[in-house]
């Protein structure tokens, strides 16, 4: 890189319009925030050298580009993304750069191919591992590593049309390798929107959701086209993740451990479900979900699962009653987890229990009218406390034994 007067913050700005050709002008500023300056008016003095020297230029529509000068500093750096097209193709790039500006503020920096770390890959550098997916409107990239591909979306307020065929041509082998399939979808909200998109999406899904939540899908047999509907989840999307801009690292992490911690758990105090349903471990007659990442799908199977056990009560004369579905999820989550009235009344709700999302005792033992033997099994051998239900299930064996 060519020696010149400009600081680092100014440098990073035009190290990424590199690799990325445009930025929205506010976006521009918030990549040059330093600890000392953060008003807008000392971010657009910082942002003023670089159009006047001719690094970069700034458009009617606040989109930033950068300039033969400005990437002259960086001439090893190949654009991942091209800046051609009309205004709508700008708005286009304009998005994924910004994604990839909050993927970088978290470490996951923007890569063309895949590699041993989590890396960021934009979706038109994606298309080249699996040319046969669709154009979609939100879908900005590729978050890979450690097992997952994550298709990110950035969906602002929720307020969008979900193209059905082309989201799922993500997930589908047809449209590539299972190398290449998606294994769940990352939406990114506006922080204040988060709990009011979360349940927006679930209850559109709720309502098509016998369709929605199929196991099987012969969406390959039947021809594209360009349906539009409100954000629906369906079933091959597998998990569907929601995050804002400031939780994107957190909210991967969680994703990671979640997976592993489960099947820790099913190895040694559960048993993998038969049932369909999306249940993680069942222990009769509970069957519990664990949700520590706020998985929109696994929320919708929930509520699916008890909704449908509630109806079938009432339907069926000898239905049985002894199953109980129990939710753990995360603290922030309680407005979306307590969302439908009828679910926290029903008869089959067993209980949500926030920010312990793996966190449960369970007590075993035998009584043969002479003596009480217990066993005590911890998942997580730190967990020394006991839950009131096991107390209570102590004190009912004790006390039938004493008769």
């Amino acid at each position: 890189m060519k020696e010149t007067n400009l600081r680092y913050n100014q440098l990073a700005l035009l190290w990424h319009l590199a690799w990325f050709n445009l930025l929205h002008y506010e976006d521009c500023l918030e990549m040059l925030k330093t600890p000392d300056k953060t008003e807008r008016k000392e971010l657009s003095y910082a942002f003023r050298p670089l159009t006047k020297n001719g690094y970069v230029s700034k458009s009617k529509d606040d989109g930033v580009s950068i300039l033969a000068k400005g990437r002259a500093l960086y001439p090893e750096v190949t654009p991942l993304i091209s800046a051609g097209g009309g205004e709508r193709e700008r708005r286009r790039v304009m998005q994924v750069s910004r994604m990839a500006m909050w993927m970088a503020e978290h470490g996951f920096y923007a890569e063309e191919t895949p590699s041993e770390k989590v890396v960021f890959i934009p979706s038109a550098r994606w298309r080249n591992f699996a040319p046969g997916i669709l154009s979609t409107s939100h879908f900005v990239g590729m978050l890979v590593g450690c097992g997952q591909r994550l298709a990110v979306y950035d969906i602002g307020d929720g307020r969008m049309d979900w193209q059905v065929r082309a989201e799922n041509s993500l997930f589908y082998t047809k449209y590539g390798s299972y190398e290449t399939r998606a294994t769940g979808m990352l939406l990114v909200c506006q922080e204040d929107k988060r709990v009011e998109v979360a349940q927006n999406i679930i209850r559109q899904t709720m309502w098509s959701r016998k369709q929605l939540l199929k196991d099987h899908c012969a969406e390959r047999n039947r021809p594209t086209r360009w349906s539009r509907s409100p954000i629906k989840l369906r079933a091959q999307y597998e998990h569907v993740y929601l995050t804002t801009r400031s939780g994107i690292g957190k909210s991967f992490v969680n994703i990671v451990r979640e997976k592993n911690q489960i099947k820790g758990l099913r190895e040694t105090e559960g048993r993998w479900v038969s049932v369909p349903g999306g249940v993680d471990i069942e222990l009769w007659p509970r069957r519990l979900y664990f949700n520590g990442t706020t998985d929109l799908l696994k929320y919708v199977r929930f509520f699916a699962a008890v909704k449908d056990d509630t109806r079938a009560r009432e339907e069926i004369e000898r239905h049985n009653g002894d199953i109980r579905y129990e939710l753990y999820a995360r603290a922030g989550d309680d407005a979306i987890a307590h969302m439908y009235p009828d679910v926290n009344e029903a008869e089959a709700f067993g209980r949500s229990v926030q920010e312990k999302p793996f966190a449960w005792e369970m007590a075993r033992g035998t009584n043969d009218g002479a003596e009480v033997a217990l066993t005590i099994r911890e998942p997580l051998p730190s967990m020394k406390r006991l839950t009131e239900a096991v107390e209570e299930h102590w004190k009912a064996m004790i006390h039938e034994a004493i008769k």
